[in-house]
């Protein structure tokens, strides 16, 4: 969180350098800015057009500091390239808007890491419009974002997903400590992710326990149709998170992987262990925990509350399909252990056999990536 010390101090200390500053940037982009310093451009206010003027006078390597308030965004989104972070005044204190329909692929916050630089988001709340037709996404990290980090923000009313990654098969970072809050819209039973990982369709080696792989670590997760979802090569690693499923999304794995479907490659591989899944309901039970269409991966010492009727289940990403030959990009290599009341079920054994193609022990010689992340600077 951003105190107000920094904010106030900057303005009456360097006033004649921020005015200096200012005077390159255009008339509005002049009302809009606070304040800069060598390492920050603080915007004046959360409003998108402050928000934009700030942004577009931030160089690489600076922070774009958005102070407290609840703004309205309409339709816009706001791009910024990989490179120049982007930090609210607190989870609970900046909160971004989304209020209208927009066309698919749109985002409320979106960067470009074409350049192959960070980038970097935090301290502030991305609110969906949940407007039917419109699958609105909040954070988009794009073109095989590096290295990047997410942390202390909140996701939540997105009918896509809170956060989006897509690009290349070696993007990688971590997003952790953050909530993703009901992304999900029931009148439409489908879409509705907390984290959706895409890659870019290439089909690396199989490499469990590395930093090449999207990270989603300490996160609290409530009400997503699926917490994480993946497709198109992606990796990633699920872990030390609490995932909660509700009335509404109870007929949902609470984490997904998909197979060959729509895109030209199904989900290369994840890690999901040391998560906390359960369920808050009225009646019934949950579908699933986590449940994996395909890929390869392990799953370990994770805890499923006894209203989840199939702690892990394994299956084709088309049910019909079932008895056929192998599939491409079908679960082949996974590795279950150590789960607290976690059943594994395959849901075609002629297609997904125990002791060919899943194995209800401790994968040999893997061991987790280093945990906290490497990155997390918090």
């Amino acid at each position: 969180m951003v105190s107000s010390f920094p904010f106030y101090s900057l303005l009456s200390v360097t006033f004649s350098a921020a005015l200096l500053s200012l005077g390159a940037l255009s008339s509005s982009a002049h009302a809009a800015v606070a304040a800069t310093s060598a390492s920050a451009i603080y915007a004046a206010s959360c409003e998108f057009s402050a928000v934009e003027a700030a942004s577009a006078s931030a160089a690489l390597g600076q922070t774009v500091i958005i102070p407290k308030g609840r703004c309205d965004w309409g339709a816009k989104q706001l791009t910024l390239p990989a490179g120049v972070a982007i930090k609210g005044a607190g989870r609970d204190l900046t909160v971004l808007r989304r209020t209208a329909a927009v066309p698919v692929n749109t985002y409320l916050v979106k960067f470009d890491c074409w350049n192959g630089k960070r980038a970097s988001f935090s301290d502030m709340t991305l609110e969906g419009a949940m407007v039917e037709r419109s699958e609105d996404r909040g954070l988009g990290l794009v073109n095989g974002c590096v290295d990047f980090k997410v942390w202390n923000a909140k996701f939540t009313k997105f009918t896509f997903a809170g956060i989006e990654v897509r690009g290349a098969a070696r993007q990688r970072g971590v997003i952790y400590k953050s909530q993703f809050i009901d992304n999900y819209n029931p009148a439409l039973r489908n879409l509705g992710y907390g984290v959706a990982v895409f890659g870019d369709g290439t089909w690396p080696a199989l490499e469990l326990g590395t930093a090449n792989a999207v990270f989603v670590e300490e996160n609290y997760m409530s009400g997503n149709r699926h917490h994480i979802t993946s497709n198109n090569g992606a990796r990633y690693v699920f872990r030390y998170n609490t995932a909660i499923a509700n009335d509404k999304t109870k007929d949902f794995p609470l984490v997904d992987a998909h197979g060959l479907s729509s895109a030209p490659k199904g989900t290369r591989s994840w890690e999901v262990y040391n998560n906390a899944f359960s369920a808050n309901l009225s009646s019934g039970r949950v579908y699933a925990g986590v449940g994996m269409r395909g890929g390869d991966g392990i799953i370990s010492k994770n805890s499923f509350s006894t209203n989840i009727a199939r702690p892990i289940v394994l299956q084709l990403e088309y049910d019909t399909i079932c008895g056929s030959s192998y599939m491409q990009d079908q679960i082949r290599s996974a590795y279950a252990w150590s789960n607290v009341n976690g059943a594994v079920t395959s849901l075609c054994p002629l297609s997904i056999a125990q002791n060919r193609d899943y194995f209800l022990i401790a994968k040999s010689n893997y061991k987790p990536y280093n945990y906290p992340h490497p990155l997390r600077t918090k």
